[in-house]
């Protein structure tokens, strides 16, 4: 009751003052009524209000602190009665609308409390709130901007201000309300953007540093919500910002580098040809700002650089040196230009004093790693020496940017990196360690040393770091899956030792025999076989469930664990293979590999029936089969054609899957088929050979298994029009990486059957019409010719077999027939129904299919020892040359390039090499005759072969191949230094 006989006598002693003018108390709830009734008795409650204002004392207007006081007590009780509340509302409005400006402070306090206290209320308090806003507007004062601010803590969203209000504020000749207006404008206070462009882009020339910030800052928020379509717009913006880099105060260069970042990105967006050359100057732009003596900006500098999108590969290997490099290519003007801005700017970051900088420098390399391989690997250095920061928060984020690039197949560790990567995992800090493992989860280690090395760490955390346990069975787990063969090599000995400490003969370490446990079991999780693991293990196993159980949630729960443990248990040991005198030997046979094709499980194995048991072949088991099969007396004689044999089988093996996953493509599915490729190209190039047959098959299954890549995400991209490729330009370099590796299946292979010849001819096809189904392409007359040669001689196959076309060939055909002016007639759509069509065929390597290859070796030249030359004259290029399978009536050259583009071919005369069966050997001095008026350059050498399949128009007229090249190895740099 304190409150209502403050209210009471005020109300009483307010109907008598002005009795003697009018029925004020009638005319106060008129004025209230027009909030709900709308603005038909505005003008009479207004009236009223000057009346009262001019009549009553200003003793009898105000409101006493005691009363205030009250009033809080009351709103926030939640037991006080709402007719209560009701009245203070009243009051407060009533004192708002007759007291001083000096009180209005204090009222508004009270009003949004009580609409926050008391939610419905709060329409009724914006409502007279808002109709006393434009009387406080002309000038605009610092109880404008409380009156605002009200608005906007009552309405708890932002609130809408028409443009003379916020243009008015905005030059008001106080600095406050400026200040408050540009801080809390796009968050708290809505104005259009056209409008609020131009005025922010006024204010950041402001002499306060503070509006000067809070403009920029209010631009930072501008462009992350609107939409600009003029470009010189954004420029302005950017520019200004780049202005601003050099400002006197660091809290300006904080904002302006927020602005550079963000409206930069926003310029290279705008046009998709200018990307990179935008992305490269903003990139130079904050690099520049690195060195700055403000910590904070410095840290807003790399975490803008963890914001590009896309940088050029040069660029990101300058921030790595802070010398500037001499790139072996003829770099861009633009890179001459922005190269010492970048020169060394992660390195500086590294290195820096402040901690917050170091951790901002590894956020930023999570990013930018991604952006080009070379500098992923490069910039691993960097993240090595990281390790080391003696603050927990830098080692952290290192490890955690490491796990990013893991997982973007990105992240190489050298055998150098391992012992240092490994001391991590026995870090003091829980969250360091943590992070490492999520690391080891994803490793494929190449030996088994380090395996070996990494097991012994995580079983000696076990000790030392007992709360770790769930994380590193966990760890262990996906260990034993990703390195099975090196398990099934140290299987004995995990058996023995869990063997004795169960019997007593051994201490018994509970934690280390669950993980010696977990280890064993998880290694033939996902193959039918367990290999030399012994099923009591299993049964070892069954006895720890409820604590191992956690190192497989991410496959299966408790009771599936289980009846896995059970079922491997009671299984049988397998029976030792032993083909010493050549019994009993069985491959699969073409038939048996068809029916294998069928299953659909990705990481299953195939096997050899011994007659007694089946023998897997793993990636392990492939590479040693062959020695298990060798008689201990024999010289090698027998040891060749069985390895052959088994080789080619599971490269077989991978290949008659390929149809089965077409579905998959087609459904949507191109992510989990990409999954499958990767997997199975592991596969292959982990395998090793003792001649050159089986590795001619992996190398045509390789190429092979790219191009069906690239077939599937070019795919995706233009059939279904989804972003597997990102970005119009990386879709072009894989159309052209297709076609490039398109023209290596026909030319670098041969030994085909007319059967296989048509799948691979098939292929191709679809390459070609991939390309054509691309609207903005050019030569598109020139790829169709292309087409039409490779169509003509796959029809020949056909009616040579007597073979009907598959869908994809018949409709195709009908295309090329129906065109009469060279493609140009035949529209995308036409070439997208063939797509449909399209289903690769079952393919099989013959055991005759051999490998056009080359070597190339420059003897005795490295950049320590250059080759003489003088400028002018023919330079003399020692070459050793050895060719692979090719015959002396194919046409091979010598291709030797320099930096500033211009390439010479010599021409090889196969005769004249000294064969060896397919193997062709040569030492040839290669002259060189246009060498350049400087003191050193390189030459990039290479073999390739002229392609005879598709000579739709001469590469050269004159003095050089006559067909587009195929390169037959990779190009070797030769250094040259002036003869003084």
């Amino acid at each position: 009751m304190g409150v209502l006989s403050a209210i009471q006598p005020f109300e009483l002693h307010h109907h008598h003052t002005a009795s003697t003018t009018s029925p004020l108390k009638g005319d106060y709830y008129q004025y209230l009524a027009k909030f709900k009734c709308g603005d038909e008795r505005k003008e009479a409650a207004d009236q009223s209000m000057k009346t009262y204002q001019n009549n009553t004392p200003e003793s009898i207007r105000l409101i006493s602190m005691q009363t205030f006081t009250s009033m809080m007590n009351e709103i926030l009780n939640p037991s006080t009665p709402k007719s209560t509340v009701s009245s203070i509302f009243k009051t407060l409005i009533h004192s708002l609308l007759h007291s001083p400006e000096s009180h209005h402070s204090q009222i508004l306090k009270l009003i949004t409390d009580l609409s926050s206290h008391h939610p419905s209320l709060a329409q009724l308090a914006l409502d007279s709130l808002q109709s006393m806003l434009p009387q406080l507007t002309d000038p605009p004062s610092q109880l404008t901007i409380e009156y605002l601010d009200a608005l906007v803590n009552i309405s708890e969203r932002p609130v809408e201000v028409d443009d003379s209000l916020f243009t008015s504020i905005c030059l008001a000749a106080s600095f406050p309300v400026r200040l408050w207006m540009v801080r809390n404008s796009g968050c708290r206070v809505m104005v259009r953007p056209k409008l609020l462009y131009p005025v922010l882009m006024g204010m950041t020339k402001e002499p306060y540093p503070c509006v000067r910030e809070e403009s920029l800052e209010a631009l930072v928020r501008l462009g992350e919500c609107a939409v600009f379509e003029e470009v010189s717009l954004v420029k302005g913006c950017y520019e200004r910002g780049v202005q601003l880099l050099s400002d006197n105060e660091d809290c300006v260069r904080i904002s302006a580098v927020r602005v550079v970042a963000l409206w930069g990105l926003m310029l290279a967006s705008f046009n998709v040809d200018m990307k990179t050359y935008w992305s490269n100057e903003v990139f130079a732009m904050l690099c520049s700002v690195v060195r700055d003596m403000n910590m904070k900006v410095r840290v807003e500098v790399f975490n803008g650089l963890g914001k590009m999108e896309i940088v050029s590969k040069e660029l990101l290997m300058q921030s790595l040196s802070k010398r500037v490099l001499v790139l072996d290519q003829s770099p861009t003007e633009q890179f001459v230009l922005l190269a010492s801005n970048v020169a060394g700017a992660l390195v500086h970051g590294v290195e820096d004093e402040f901690f917050e900088v170091r951790k901002s420098v590894c956020q930023s390399l999570r990013a930018l790693t991604v952006l080009s391989v070379e500098f992923a690997h490069a910039a691993l250095n960097l993240l090595m020496d990281v390790l080391n920061d003696y603050k927990v928060e830098v080692r952290f984020q290192a490890l955690e940017t490491m796990h990013h690039m893991a997982i973007n197949h990105c992240l190489e560790l050298q055998e150098n990196y391992m012992h240092k990567f490994l001391d991590v995992l026995e870090d003091n800090s829980s969250e360091v360690r943590f992070s490492a493992r999520k690391i080891v989860r994803l490793m494929k280690l190449r030996n088994h040393l380090l395996f070996k090395s990494t097991m012994d760490v995580l079983l000696k955390n076990l000790d030392s770091y007992p709360q770790d346990e769930a994380d590193i069975f966990s760890v262990l787990s996906h260990l034993g899956r990703n390195h099975k063969q090196f398990v099934d090599l140290i299987a004995n000995e995990i058996a023995d030792e869990v063997t004795a400490s169960f019997e007593g003969n051994r201490e018994f370490n509970s934690a280390r025999m669950a993980a010696l446990l977990v280890l064993s079991i998880s290694a033939p999780f996902l193959n039918a076989d367990v290999g030399p693991i012994p099923p009591v293990i299993f049964s070892f196993a069954a006895t720890f469930l409820s604590r191992i159980c956690c190192a497989f949630s991410d496959v299966m729960n408790r009771d599936t664990l289980l009846e896995y443990l059970i079922q491997k248990s009671s299984s049988m040991v397998q029976p030792e293979v032993n083909i010493s005198n050549g019994e009993g030997q069985n491959p699969l046979a073409k038939d048996d590999v068809q029916n294998v094709a069928g299953n659909e499980m990705i990481h299953s194995e195939i096997t050899i029936n011994n007659g007694e048991g089946q023998l897997p072949l793993s990636k392990y088991n492939v590479q040693n089969v062959a020695l298990e099969m060798k008689p201990p007396n024999d010289v090698g004689q027998h040891k060749q054609p069985v390895h052959d044999s088994v080789v080619l089988t599971y490269i077989n093996y991978i290949l008659v899957k390929l149809p089965n996953i077409w579905p998959k493509v087609q459904s949507y599915s191109a992510n989990e088929v990409l999954c499958s490729l990767r997997h199975w190209k592991e596969e292959l190039t982990s395998l090793t050979f003792d001649s050159s047959a089986p590795a001619d098959a992996s190398a045509f299954a390789l190429l092979y298994l790219k191009i069906i890549k690239l077939v599937v995400e070019v795919w995706d991209h233009l059939v279904r029009k989804t972003e597997v490729v990102s970005g119009t330009v990386e879709l072009e370099d894989k159309l052209e990486k297709l076609d490039r590796r398109a023209k290596e299946l026909m030319n670098r292979f041969v030994g085909f059957s007319a059967e296989e010849e048509i799948s691979v001819l098939e292929l191709i096809l679809l390459t070609y019409t991939l390309r054509l189904c691309r609207a903005e392409i050019c030569s598109r007359n020139f790829i169709f010719k292309r087409m039409t040669i490779i169509y003509l001689r796959t029809e020949s196959f056909l009616k040579l077999r007597s073979d009907v076309a598959s869908g994809f060939v018949a409709e195709l055909g009908n295309l090329i027939r129906e065109s009469s002016n060279g493609g140009a007639s035949c529209s995308s759509l036409a070439f997208d129904n063939c797509l449909k069509l399209f289903s690769p065929k079952r393919l099989m390597i013959p055991e005759g299919i051999r490998h056009r290859r080359a070597e190339l070796s420059i003897p005795n030249n490295c950049p320590d020892y250059p080759l003489p030359f003088a400028p002018g004259l023919t330079a003399s290029i020692p070459c050793d040359i050895t060719i692979h399978n090719i015959s002396s009536n194919c046409r091979a050259w010598v291709r030797m390039c320099i930096n500033d583009g211009f390439t010479q071919h010599v021409y090889l005369d196969l005769q004249s090499f000294e064969v060896s069966g397919e193997v062709r050997k040569i030492s040839y001095a290669v002259p060189y005759y246009r060498t350049p008026e400087v003191d050193s350059f390189n030459l990039k050498v290479c073999i390739g072969l002229e392609s005879l399949f598709e000579n739709v128009t001469p590469v050269q007229a004159h003095g050089g191949p006559k067909c587009e090249l195929v390169l037959l190895c990779e190009e070797k740099i030769v250094y040259l230094s002036r003869v003084l």
